[in-house]
């Protein structure tokens, strides 16, 4: 445990496996971060298996995963690690990145990351005000005819937009640039059209790339027909190739250290919030409601409840009703501030971890305020409860005390005298969100078998559970413990149902049989 007082400075980019572009910019950028921040022991990191593969066959060069990384780092006894992304959008691989961070934030005192590089409005301009600079030396020679073309790689991702909105600015502010993307939108056929719109006839053509790698090399500049250079040529352009990726520009090296500098920045404000005040010490309650009745709830998070200065209520959707508050309403002091907070439910990564962020800064602002700060969850707040994400980022900075709730699944198998397991019997809670056949397997191995996140899957795992022979051995509850409970103990009975409540559980144990059937 050397390195117990140390900090690490981690970089972390999708890499390449072209060393004269990763000697220009990833460790152009990296020896940035270095200088900037010499009292962190420095570790590298990338987002692609494949070049990560590539390499270590290629070269025997060893580039560690993100969690290989991080658990390096745990290894060598670092408390506190500071995460740059090289990523230039908060796209994919930027948020398979911070999927990963997120699992290991509480294994750390203090992990910070700076954002990518097109984040903030402020970020889209600086790029913009770069952009504008290179092609102004692009076309200075022939300022009305020429034109600088940039390409970017594209995304699936619902970050696609951030190329769109680059070249929006550009065009807004007559730039003589254009950028498309080689997997999304704009397109090349979209940037050709207003090319020849606006009269261009030579263009300046550059990688919108951390990298000029094989992107740059082969679908942007190579001699093959579908390469950009190719069509571009063939559709009547001069072209003129410049092979720089982004992360030569020492523009763009500079932002990736600010940006870190911002985040780290950010948690040194917060940290000495209230520090000079005189204020009682305050606390938070992460509380379990259980499933839905507001009798259900266990005395200590009623009595906690009754102590609390501010009270934190999840809403799935803005504005919407929380639907824990209808379960603590009869335990709410008149005089006690609520605050409703948006968790998205969607599969937007970024969107959620910036609303977690965002209500966890406040959090930590109420609490070294001194006030007495409570969050309440379905169910128990350490199963499948968003509780956990603001855990990982408030332990260790705010004094936590977490308060058990009665799961839904206990609930229904003690309101239906379903048993649950006996003596010896292994139980398994299973999420359902992977295939059909691992849901198979799972209930193949287990004897019994709880069932959750079932609602998107149910007619079909009704059916996989009548063919083994178990719709006698199960149950299904949507609803638990509230006003629209609706129990099935013939689960048959539900398979042909229009739609399931997202709080649906089915429940099988092949060695009982249920009674009333």
């Amino acid at each position: 445990m050397e390195n117990i007082k140390r900090k690490a400075l981690l970089v972390i980019s999708f890499g390449t496996s072209h060393m004269d572009t990763r000697q220009k910019t990833i460790e152009a950028c990296e020896k940035r971060l270095r200088d900037r921040f010499p009292d962190c022991d420095f570790y590298r990191s990338w987002t692609s298996k494949m070049i990560i593969k590539k390499l270590k066959t290629r070269d025997n060069e060893e580039v560690l995963y993100p969690s290989q990384a991080l658990d390096l780092l745990l290894e060598k006894g670092y408390k506190e690690v500071y995460i740059q992304s090289l990523h230039l959008i908060c796209g994919e691989e930027y948020n398979k990145m911070m999927n990963i961070i997120d699992n290991y934030r509480h294994k750390f005192d203090k992990i910070l990351v700076g954002r990518p590089l097109l984040t903030s409005l402020e970020d889209y301009d600086y790029v913009t005000d770069l952009i504008k600079e290179v092609s102004l030396e692009d076309t200075k020679l022939d300022l009305k005819r020429s034109a600088s073309v940039w390409m970017g790689h594209g995304t699936g991702h619902q970050a696609h937009a951030s190329y769109a909105a680059i070249d929006y600015r550009l065009s807004r502010n007559s730039i003589k640039a254009y950028l498309a993307t080689v997997e999304g939108y704009p397109e090349i056929e979209d940037m050709i059209f207003f090319l020849k719109k606006d009269g261009i006839e030579k263009i300046h053509l550059r990688p919108f790339l951390l990298v000029a790698g094989d992107h740059a090399k082969n679908d942007m500049a190579g001699q093959d027909e579908e390469s950009w250079l190719s069509i571009l040529r063939a559709e009547g352009f001069e072209v003129e190739v410049h092979m720089e990726g982004m992360g030569e520009f020492e523009a763009i090296q500079d932002k990736f250290v600010e940006n870190l500098a911002d985040a780290i920045e950010e948690d040194k404000r917060i940290g000495v919030a209230c520090r000079d005040q005189d204020v009682e010490a305050g606390r938070f309650y992460g509380i379990g409601t259980g499933p839905g009745d507001s009798q259900l709830l266990t005395i200590k998070a009623a009595k906690t409840l009754d102590k609390l200065d501010i009270l934190y209520l999840p809403q799935a959707k803005i504005g919407g009703e929380s639907r824990v508050r209808k379960i603590v309403d009869p335990y709410l002091r008149p005089d006690l501030v609520l605050k409703e907070r948006h968790f998205p439910m969607s599969y937007d990564s970024q969107e959620k971890r910036e609303s977690w962020d965002a209500i966890s800064k406040e959090i930590i602002d109420d609490v070294r305020h001194g006030k007495q700060v409570g969050f309440v969850s379905l169910g128990d707040p350490m199963l499948y409860s968003t509780y956990v994400y603001l855990l990982d980022r408030l332990i260790d900075r705010i004094e936590i005390e977490t308060i058990p709730g009665l799961s839904s699944f206990s609930n229904i198998a003690a309101s239906n005298n379903f048993s649950l397991a006996m003596d010896t019997d292994p139980m398994l809670v299973y999420p359902c969100t992977g295939s059909m056949e691992e849901i198979e397997r799972m209930v193949d191995l287990f004897d019994s078998i709880v069932l959750m996140k079932v609602y998107k899957r149910c007619r079909p795992i009704i059916e996989m559970l009548e063919a083994k022979g178990l719709a006698d051995k199960s149950i299904m509850v949507s609803n638990s413990a509230m006003e629209e409970e609706l129990v099935y103990r013939d689960i048959s009975q539900a398979k042909d149902l229009d739609s399931y409540s997202y709080f649906t559980t089915i429940i099988v144990n092949k060695k009982t049989y249920k009674a009333n059937m």
